[in-house]
């Protein structure tokens, strides 16, 4: 049984061992989602601000010919484009941040769970050992007793 609890102890540890890493990777991948998430918003305030200062330099515009105003209202609708795709982009950016975070916390849940497993292991196993210990010291008493009162 001595055997079978070490074995099992040593596989409980690449137990925590795998799932530490995996909640490292999954952790990761939370930051990775999160710094996508930031780029994608900073470009959207970015597009958003270009906007702004073509709507109001064409509202500035006091000496402006037709073939400048299609232009800019064409520059307008590419923005409004690349802002929609922008914050689609976003969107599913956020969806994959949402399940990254549940596959984190999925994974350090595992990770606890087998770290108190191991434990809970490891306190057994010293039990045991300490039974045997003490049945040991028992069983040496009693030979000694038995002895000392054979020799009388």
């Amino acid at each position: 049984m001595k055997d079978g609890l070490k074995a099992n102890l040593r596989r409980l540890e690449r137990l925590v061992r795998i799932r530490q890493t995996l909640s490292s990777v999954a952790e990761a991948g939370v930051k990775q989602a999160e710094t996508a998430v930031r780029n994608l918003e900073a470009a959207d305030r970015e597009t958003v601000g270009n906007i702004r200062d073509t709507q109001a330099g064409i509202a500035y515009l006091q000496t402006a010919a037709s073939e400048d105003i299609q232009r800019s209202g064409t520059y307008l609708q590419a923005l409004e484009l690349q802002r929609k795709l922008i914050q689609q982009s976003l969107e599913r950016a956020t969806d994959n941040l949402t399940h990254r975070r549940d596959e984190w916390t999925e994974a350090m849940r595992e990770e606890r769970i087998a770290e108190k497993l191991q434990e809970r292991r490891l306190h057994k196993w010293q039990r045991e050992d300490d039974t045997a210990q003490q049945k040991s010291q028992d069983d040496a008493s009693i030979a000694r007793y038995i002895r000392s009162r054979s020799e009388e």
